[in-house]
């Protein structure tokens, strides 16, 4: 029987409860690799810890503390690149934003410690540009100067680094718009996926005399959930129907204005803001809730075609959802899905209350959206996608 090939997500994402979406996608990724026949691997970091998790395997690699990101994502390129030394790779897959001098420093290390190796870089967003564009508009309005300088020297480092980075990445994979190479190299659009088994099927359980609406923020400032508090208004200025509740979780930069927004128009009775949840506690609410909402505002961003990993968890924990962009396949048809036009406009609440009441009607939706899931979505899909591709 021959020996497994072994596969390395090579990621710096923190264990902090904040990033737990993200290193949910790391560990699904890895998991689909193991499902292909992969010895696989992936790296994230706890304190000062690099951590290599294999399976239910964990080992821990310190490193000194450092108080400068930029000392401590090298300390972590060399770490990387030492676990590739010691123990080569046949393909190895590095998760960015933007490039960087590190990511070039991991991708050099693979192809040293094994030339035949198969170096891919993730780019979590494309195009990028727009969310960079507001950075530096969101620093200016806050006249933020270290944080408007940090972003120069990120897109300079980006500018650097991409020169010489065909010379050791071989395939770039890119989620939203498509395009066939990015700085010289091969690329391939995928859509994020989910792992699937990982997630229970929800058992309804909301309440049949109200609707529940349910927003997870994560690390996105371009959910646009104050179109649902605007619509909520709107619809309870006029409601003769059932009460609509909105329950957000997630406590990135833009709750505050949430609350604010909320408390100004009179929603503070329906609107419940409830911090972090880990995925037991999100698995609870889903079962709690009607329906999920995906980002609602990415025509910021300049951004219509997307594939969020929240909307793959709902898909795959039988919870319907809406959204404002365009996902290769979610179509309107789906007995599971309501889409919004991509703009500011109000969330027409009336609408929301007929979908939910639609997808009441069909016991078995659970289960056809999650087979769905399933059949589209799965990290073992995705990847064998990636996989073919860079061969």
């Amino acid at each position: 029987m021959s020996e497994k090939k072994k596969f390395l997500y090579a990621a710096t994402v923190s264990t902090a409860m904040q990033y737990s979406g993200i290193l949910r996608k790391i560990a699904g990724q890895t998991a689909g690799m193991a499902r292909l026949g992969w010895n696989a691997s992936y790296t994230c970091v706890e304190e000062n810890c690099l951590l290599r998790r294999t399976g239910e395997q964990e080992e821990r690699f310190p490193f000194p503390a450092c108080t400068r990101w930029s000392e401590q994502q090298k300390h972590l390129a060399n770490a990387i690149g030492a676990l590739l030394e010691e123990d080569p790779c046949d393909m190895v897959y590095i998760k960015g934003f933007l490039t960087n001098p590190y990511h070039r420093m991991i991708a050099k290390a693979a192809k040293q410690a094994n030339p035949s190796c198969r170096v891919v870089f993730e780019v979590a967003t494309y195009p990028y540009w727009g969310e960079y564009k507001r950075f530096f508009r969101v620093d200016m309005q806050k006249k933020n100067a270290r944080a408007f300088l940090g972003h120069v020297k990120e897109v300079l480092q980006h500018a650097g680094t991409t020169l010489t980075f065909s010379r050791y990445v071989d395939t770039v994979v890119t989620f939203g718009e498509q395009t066939d190479s990015l700085w010289g190299i091969p690329a391939i659009n995928v859509d994020n996926g989910v792992e699937v088994d990982a997630i229970p099927l929800r058992e309804d359980r909301a309440p049949r005399d109200s609707i529940h609406l349910l927003g997870v923020v994560g690390t996105s400032v371009v959910h646009g959930y104050e179109r649902v508090l605007q619509g909520m208004q709107a619809y309870r200025e006029k409601e003769n129907g059932m009460p609509v509740f909105f329950r957000v979780v997630g406590n990135n930069e833009t709750i505050v204005d949430l609350k604010r927004m909320a408390a100004s128009l009179g929603l503070g009775d329906r609107v419940e803001f409830l911090g972090y949840k880990n995925a037991a506690e999100l698995a609870q609410l889903y079962c709690e809730s009607d329906v999920g909402i995906s980002p609602l505002a990415e025509y910021r961003v300049g951004l219509n075609r997307l594939s969020p990993l929240k909307s793959r968890e709902y898909l795959a924990s039988g919870l319907p959802l809406f959204f404002a962009y365009e996902d290769s396949l979610l179509t309107p048809d789906l007995p599971f899905v309501k889409i919004f036009p991509n703009d500011p406009s109000p969330i027409d609440i009336e609408e929301v209350v007929d979908f939910v009441s639609a997808c009441r009607a069909d016991p078995e939706l659970p289960e056809k959206e999650r087979r769905f899931a399933k059949e589209h979505f799965d990290w073992e899909i995705i990847m064998k996608q990636i996989l073919d591709f860079t061969g």
